[in-house]
């Protein structure tokens, strides 16, 4: 057998031998393990709180949006009654409804001056 070298590669049942002290290393601290955690909630209330603020902002964005719309649909139905205002006033319209209705100018006859 010579000039041949055999290597033992760890299999699935190959369990690392540790002694007492390589374990005692490997211990984390408690202050280690408090700073750990204490990162961990601070990484997930910075996630929620950026959850929370975008859905804020995009419940604003949409009122402000449907006020908007709103605001444009109210201002198109004004520009529409005040045409009809100034139609339905006008001063043709408003003769021949009285004549219609069998009225006349007034003329300087039918006005009575009070003392």
């Amino acid at each position: 057998m010579s000039g041949k070298v055999y290597t033992l590669k760890p299999d699935v049942a190959y369990k690392p031998t540790t002694t007492h002290k390589e374990k005692a290393k490997e211990e984390v601290s408690l202050k280690e393990k408090l700073k750990e955690r204490f990162e961990a909630f601070l990484l997930l209330l910075m996630i929620v709180l950026l959850l929370v603020s975008s859905v804020g902002v995009a419940y604003k964005s949409m009122l402000y949006f449907e006020l908007k719309n709103e605001k444009r649909k109210l201002l198109f139905e004004r520009a529409q009654l005040e045409e009809l205002l100034n139609r339905l006033t006008s001063r043709e319209i408003l003769l021949e409804k009285a004549k219609k209705l069998g009225l006349r100018q007034a003329t300087d006859r039918d006005t009575i001056t009070l003392k």
